[in-house]
């Protein structure tokens, strides 16, 4: 038969008290339930399995107590004709409902998720913006209890510490995310939600770009294939040369993304399909990168493919390199703005809009919607034609093949 009581945990803490649990008993064997309250061993009768001297620590352990007992009895009266697993109890009695889950636990779960479906990125951007978060408002709590003020709290600590209203921007739009999902999984209510008051605050930017100028000052450097530099130059390229693409996702091609002269492929962010044509500048670059592995560029391990998750730490360490190989390349050229792997997108787009394209076709492109949903559904009237002749045209231009 179950039984439940409270307890101590027999391992002290470094302030000397010991953790009381709720402890639940079956066939020989049992689990704890932290209380998230300590007390000395003198403070604690055993025999009577209660605090001594504390009668509001006592009646808070009691309704917790009770509160694990009532699920307890429900199990054992829905099961009590068939024997079941102290691990079955367990699952049973330990189920969350949608009050108890904190906000800590369903963004962790958030992170976990984004690491498991292999965006890197986005993880990293959740687990930051969870570190900044954690650090000034106290997350083991419900959803409900978050509400404007925090947001004000964080974002008033944040300018104190130096930070511009942008970097708080993406803290805010990544916790704006969180509850967001919280919503949908009907953890909260929407009337609770706090972004309808707080408007998170930004300032226009200028997106880091290269002129029309630098980028063909980059497509005709004097670089040699034995030089160390070559590789991240051609990888440059590359980036620019297929519309821009995602560093990730030009690591991840492999060989079935090649059909019938064209590269096609699914941008792992957003899930947008992309069609490019394979001009005779891109199969000139990929020929360097030629392997054994089932990737293009033959960088990625191929275990990896499989497995996006487990590539998070290769990935930062190769988009690490090529961005240092990638600044040194951008000092040698004299460019205004540090060279990275994300320059080439919006560089790209620039470009394209220096000689004279429209934005929708630019956003086409690049797998935008440009203005509304309307706008949205006419991009899909662009053929593969009208886009390839747009970057025929481009690197016709950087290339110096054509004024």
């Amino acid at each position: 038969m179950a039984n439940i009581q409270l307890n101590l945990k027999s391992r002290k803490k470094i302030d000397g008290t010991y953790p009381i649990v709720i402890r639940i008993r079956h066939n020989r064997g049992f689990f704890d339930i932290s209380t998230g309250e300590s007390v000395l061993a003198s403070k604690f009768d055993k025999k009577k399995c209660a605090v001594i001297g504390n009668k509001p620590l006592q009646l808070h352990l009691d309704e917790l107590k009770e509160k694990y007992a009532k699920r307890l009895r429900a199990f054992v009266s829905d099961n009590i004709n068939r024997p079941f697993s102290l691990e079955e109890l367990k699952a049973f009695v330990l189920q969350k409902s949608a009050d108890e889950i904190t906000v800590e636990e369903f963004w962790q779960e958030n992170i976990d998720q984004l690491i498991k479906s292999g965006r890197g990125g986005s993880a990293r951007t959740y687990k930051s913006s969870h570190s900044i978060f954690s650090k000034i408002v106290n997350l083991n709590c419900s959803f409900k209890a978050i509400g404007v003020k925090d947001l004000q709290k964080v974002e008033k600590e944040l300018r104190m510490r130096g930070n511009k209203y942008n970097s708080i921007a993406v803290y805010m739009r990544t916790f704006r995310a969180v509850c967001n999902r919280a919503i949908q999984y009907n953890l909260v209510d929407y009337e609770w939600y706090p972004f309808r008051k707080y408007k998170i605050k930004k300032e226009k930017t200028i997106p880091r770009v290269l002129s029309l100028e630098e980028i063909q000052r980059f497509f005709q450097a004097d670089i040699g294939v034995n030089d160390p530099l070559f590789k991240a130059w051609t990888v440059g390229k590359l980036l620019f040369m297929l519309r821009g693409i995602n560093l990730r996702d030009l690591l991840y091609l492999t060989k079935d993304n090649l059909r019938a002269g064209r590269i096609i492929y699914k941008r792992g962010k957003t899930g947008k399909m992309y069609s490019i044509l394979v001009s005779p500048m891109i199969e000139d670059c990929l020929r360097y990168f030629q392997n054994d592995r089932k990737t293009l560029l033959g960088i990625m391990l191929d275990e990896y493919l499989e497995h996006p998750a487990k590539s998070l730490h290769s990935r930062a360490q190769i988009t690490k390199r090529l961005n240092t190989k990638l600044k040194l390349i951008g000092k040698k050229l004299d460019l205004q703005e540090d060279l990275t792997t994300y320059v080439f997108r919006y560089t790209y787009a620039n470009v394209a809009r220096k000689l004279g394209y429209s934005k929708d076709l630019i956003a086409e492109a690049l797998g935008h919607e440009y203005g509304n949903s309307v706008t949205g559904i006419y991009l899909e009237l662009f053929d593969q034609e009208t886009l390839d002749k747009m970057a025929e045209h481009i690197l016709q231009i950087v290339s110096n093949q054509k004024s």
